[in-house]
């Protein structure tokens, strides 16, 4: 699976509320999985989606931004 179709299947599994989904999908791009560089906003606006929800991950990933 390519990358692309794996961030819309993040993104798919994330709308229909998957905490893991939207963590998975912030680590990703705060690290430059989804593109050619990491993309801090996208990450933040994903890791707030889910840190709401009790990800420490996420909370994490914030941390760092």
């Amino acid at each position: 699976m390519d990358k692309k179709q794996k961030l819309l299947d993040l993104i798919d599994k994330a709308g229909k509320g998957s905490i893991e989904a939207a963590e998975q999908i912030a680590e990703g791009y705060f690290k430059g999985h989804f593109g050619d560089k990491p993309n801090v906003d996208k990450a933040k606006k994903w890791a707030s989606y889910a840190a709401k929800h009790g990800s420490e991950i996420a909370q994490d990933i914030l941390a760092q931004i």
